[in-house]
């Protein structure tokens, strides 16, 4: 079933997230689930955007997933951008082209170079988007 594959990728892509960013000491805002944002520290934001699925023959047997992970690293206004800048570039080079992500018989690549957005700024906050491409066919 179509729906079953998407959520394996989104919790592999999402596992991957937790692993690095454990590793970075960058606190996560996951999709609906209670969050409160560091006062003075970045934090990261996570979005798995599937784009539509493509059967690949005439049986609907193969289907390719392709989407993109983005990260978002977001930092208090007023502080600088070294550290999220430092924190992005940490995230996308742990998503490097042609990272196999594997589950049992479903296999998930990083299918282009990672790419770290141009910040937006607002009043409050600084985001650096971070944008994966990610691939499966299965």
């Amino acid at each position: 079933m179509a729906s079953d594959q998407s959520m394996r990728i989104t919790e592999l892509l999402e596992g991957r997230v937790a692993v690095i960013s454990a590793s970075l000491g960058l606190p996560i805002a996951w999709p609906n689930v209670i969050f409160e944002p560091p006062d003075s520290n970045p934090y990261g934001r996570v979005y798995v955007l599937p784009a539509q699925t493509v059967g690949q023959d005439m049986e609907g047997q193969l289907c390719t997933y392709q989407g993109i992970l983005q990260v978002n690293i977001i930092s208090p206004a007023g502080g600088g951008v070294t550290q999220a800048r430092g924190l992005a570039k940490s995230i996308a080079d742990a998503f490097p082209e042609g990272l196999p992500l594997v589950d049992g018989d479903l296999a998930v690549y990083i299918n282009g170079p990672p790419q770290v957005r141009q910040p937006i700024q607002s009043d409050i906050d600084i985001t650096h988007p971070v944008s994966m491409q990610y691939r499966s066919d299965y």
